[in-house]
């Protein structure tokens, strides 16, 4: 009787004890709290963009762990994807112009923060717009943000 007894505390103790943490958790539930060095939540406002006949201009405000509100901007883009373009100089944050990764018909962006040299953390994301004639001709549309949008960059 004294056997079931412990070895049933046994079972018990192995039960409640959190599973062991592995880079590739299948169930979240045990992997404990997130680690925020690991992902960066980066907040987009302020996003417009403007196309005739392709894109004209992209324009947004990014907030992240090292900026708040920094510009971002481009002017003309011939294809998608886009070339690299810094958020303003001297910053570590880029953005990228690419097709939408949710298969929406707008452009989506993809993000960049270089933590060190050659290192950093990248994401993607769509920015839920609403276009409107632009007033240059019968293709131009300016598209304005209508939703908060915060893209994860790990």
């Amino acid at each position: 009787m004294q056997f079931i007894t412990v070895a049933s505390a046994l079972f018990a103790a192995a039960v409640a004890a959190p599973a062991p943490q592995t880079t590739d958790c299948p169930n979240p539930a045990h992997c404990g709290p997130a680690d925020t060095n690991q992902y960066e939540n980066i907040n987009i406002a302020e996003y417009s963009l403007r196309k005739n006949d392709g894109i004209q201009s992209v324009y947004f405000k990014l907030s992240g762990d090292n900026a708040t509100d920094l510009t971002c901007q481009s002017g003309p883009i011939p294809t998608l994807p886009s070339d690299n373009v810094d958020c303003g100089e001297g910053t570590d944050y880029r953005f990228v112009v690419i097709k939408d990764p949710n298969g929406g018909s707008e452009p989506g962006l993809a993000i960049n923060h270089q933590t060190a040299p050659f290192f950093g953390k990248t994401g993607t994301g769509s920015v839920p717009t609403y276009c409107h004639a632009g007033g240059n001709g019968p293709n131009d549309f300016v598209c304005s943000q209508v939703g908060a949008v915060t893209i994860v960059i790990k």
